[in-house]
């Protein structure tokens, strides 16, 4: 299992140099300590002292120097309609 060292925001790397990728779940934006599996099927460790907030495009890095990509998963939208901008609010 590969350990994370670091995360990069988005736009803060070079996403050409990305390794592998991991697709990340909405219902824990905030992780402190987990195992990730990449599509490469790689395992990646994520033990951190405090919760760390990835968003997509954000990079782990891994001990050995190698970066891996965050990608947030596709979920379902609503749409929300109402006649005019007032009726939407009340």
């Amino acid at each position: 299992m590969k350990r994370v060292t670091a995360i990069k925001p988005a736009g803060q790397w070079d996403a050409s140099a990305a390794r592998d990728t991991i697709v990340l779940d909405a219902q824990d934006p905030h992780p402190r300590r987990v195992v990730f599996v990449g599509a490469e099927g790689a395992n990646y460790l994520l033990d951190l002292p405090r919760p760390a907030q990835l968003r997509d495009g954000a990079a782990l890095v891994i001990e050995d120097g190698a970066v891996v990509s965050v990608t947030g998963k596709p979920e379902p939208l609503v749409e929300i309609r109402g006649g005019d901008p007032h009726h939407l609010v009340r």
